[in-house]
């Protein structure tokens, strides 16, 4: 299975009250750390998707525009399924929020091994005590499906996910830890 790496950076941040992807964490940007990450378990090509492209420059990746900005987190999938629908040089998009600053390859791997093979399901997402829908890899065949549930008003991705059919990989539920806002920023690495 060929498999692309998206981080959707396209948040408001305004529990943060900056751009998140931008935060520096131990000297790399928090979207650095998770471009990282899904380099390691051997994603390519590896986007950002939404946000402003002046502002993401300075980050490891390209940005695709989000087709629909504002629309939360459907619209960033459907926008990363539609661009990466019309490259034909993936089966599968492995896709992650800005702001995981602890995820790392043994979260991600999991979800490939499960997907190997897996003829049925659509969507492989995490799960710690319940679904981690912003932490799933997504087969383009799903593409279909993400863009009527968002034509008919679905903005909640775990009700996307229920629509297709999909599996759960129990990971780790440290390494899903998202930074919403300044108390939540890991101390610095001096500090640890």
């Amino acid at each position: 299975m060929r498999i692309a790496g998206v981080v959707l950076a396209g948040g408001a941040s305004r529990r943060m009250g900056q751009n998140k992807a931008m935060i520096d964490i131990d000297g790399t940007a928090m979207a650095d750390r998770v471009l990282g990450a899904l380099r390691t378990v051997g994603a390519d090509p590896v986007v950002l998707v939404g946000g402003d492209v002046d502002e993401l420059a300075p980050l490891s990746a390209a940005v695709i525009p989000d087709l629909y900005p504002g629309e939360g987190p459907v619209g960033g999938v459907l926008s990363a399924l539609e661009h990466l629908a019309g490259t034909d040089t993936v089966d599968a998009a492995l896709i992650l929020p800005c702001d995981l600053c602890d995820v790392s390859a043994n979260v991600l791997t999991p979800l490939i091994t499960a997907a190997a093979g897996d003829g049925h399901s659509s969507v492989w997402v995490a799960a710690t005590d319940r679904m981690q829908p912003m932490c799933a890899l997504w087969s383009l065949g799903a593409r279909g499906t993400v863009r009527e549930q968002f034509v008919a008003g679905q903005r909640a991705l775990h009700r996307v996910i229920v629509e297709l059919p999909h599996t759960t990989v129990t990971v780790e539920a440290q390494a899903l830890r998202n930074v919403n806002r300044p108390k939540d920023l890991p101390p610095p690495e001096s500090d640890r």
